[in-house]
């Protein structure tokens, strides 16, 4: 797969983005808390960059169907860097804001969105179908660490008294040389079959929702998927209310479960290729639903925590899993032409599924405690589960 030119330059640009992205948060981050904000907003910014995809998710999916896919990934890397000067600029003329931030990182997250969709869609138009578990393996490692090294490397740019500013011209040439590695991707791709075609962005909507809902296997794979991912997206809340409550430690711990559970993520997404062509593809969800359930029941049980860490790298493992097995599925099995739409579904359980999440955890551990709540989230799992096993049909073949 490496010895395909577009597909390394596709993956060179995913990295060179998610680098910068991730530098990008934290330095933006780090101007709130030097404003003296308060936890109410760090809450908002971490708001700000999720309703983007919320918001106009659909939209994004809808007008990237009709465009070429590397002029949009292209369009996409010109606009943050033209944002970041710009923010540049207003930063040096008047005093920091918290509302520029917010405004910035809303911004930015937005065009991310354009840029995330057409890379999902590019990657099925560049490599055969039986290779495409292992490219969304490979991207799912190379996205997470990416961030990873972006968190210390921003660390030792602080460290070494760059200023804010100098991190945001570093992060404008991160973007830049995505935007040269997808210019030399060629030729340019659409998915549209017949892009003289000309209908309204609301009626793309509908047509990509209801292509949906007609899709009974990607239709209850959406449901399950949901319901699965408002506890794995959100189950950072739980485990820092578990380090306080139960380990008596600070989020400033919550390392001693972050680092398990990327490094099982990590793990997830390198087996899963060989998982997705060797297992049915039902059966792949079932095991990451059962294994995420366990690794929390082991939590409600308040086993030691070198276990505990154990069995969040075999959470982690589950939660990679279920990510290259749904994104794989999708790039294998939904016609070209509506791909992006479809796509912009799963960015919106993605970035969404988690706050309902994060609203009902937060009130549950105050009125029941962190263990009651963890048999439940097990029991929660284990019945999605089965539920899985009873309504999703056999995934092996297409409709």
């Amino acid at each position: 797969m490496f010895n395909n030119k577009k597909f390394l330059l596709l993956f060179s640009a995913n990295f060179f983005s998610a680098f910068g992205d991730a530098i990008l948060f934290v330095v933006l981050l780090s101007m709130l808390q030097a404003l003296g904000g308060t936890g109410v907003d760090t809450s908002y910014y971490f708001i700000f960059s999720a309703i983007p995809v919320l918001l106009f998710g659909l939209h994004i999916g809808a007008f990237v169907e009709t465009k070429p896919l590397q002029k949009m990934m292209i369009s996409s890397d010109v606009i943050r860097i033209a944002l970041l000067l710009l923010f540049y600029c207003i930063s040096y003329f008047q005093t920091h804001s918290t509302f520029l931030i917010y405004v910035l990182i809303f911004l930015v997250t937005l065009v991310n969105a354009f840029f995330t969709t057409s890379s999902a869609s590019l990657i099925p138009h560049i490599i055969d179908s039986k290779t495409i578990p292992k490219a969304n393996s490979l991207f799912r490692i190379v996205n997470m660490t990416a961030k990873l090294i972006a968190y210390s490397f921003t660390a030792v740019l602080f460290k070494f008294e760059f200023t804010t500013y100098d991190c945001l011209l570093l992060v404008s040439i991160f973007y830049f040389a995505s935007f040269l590695t997808v210019f030399f991707i060629r030729p340019t791709y659409l998915n549209k079959a017949d892009s003289s075609e000309k209908i309204s962005l609301m009626r793309s909507i509908k047509e990509g929702l209801l292509y949906i809902k007609n899709d009974q296997k990607i239709y209850r794979l959406f449901i399950i998927f949901f319901l699965g991912w408002m506890v794995g997206s959100a189950i950072d809340i739980y485990l820092i209310s578990y380090l306080k409550l139960i380990f008596g430690k600070g989020a400033e711990s919550l390392f001693l479960f972050t680092t398990p559970t990327i490094i099982g993520i990590v793990i997830g997404s390198f087996i899963s290729p060989f998982l997705y062509n060797n297992l049915n593809k039902k059966y792949g969800f079932l095991l990451s639903l059962f294994a995420f359930s366990f690794a929390i029941l082991c939590f409600a049980l308040k086993l030691p925590l070198p276990l505990l860490q154990l069995l969040l790298i075999v959470g982690g493992i589950s939660q990679g899993i279920l990510n290259i097995f749904v994104v794989s599925y999708l790039q294998t099995h939904i016609q070209s032409t509506h791909l992006a739409r479809v796509f912009s579904v799963y960015n919106i359980i993605c970035v969404g599924g988690g706050i309902p999440g994060y609203l009902l955890f937060g009130y549950a551990i105050d009125l029941i405690g962190v263990i009651s709540l963890g048999f439940i989230l097990s029991a929660y799992l284990l019945i999605i589960g089965i539920l899985c096993l009873l309504i999703l049909p056999s995934l092996e073949t297409n409709n």
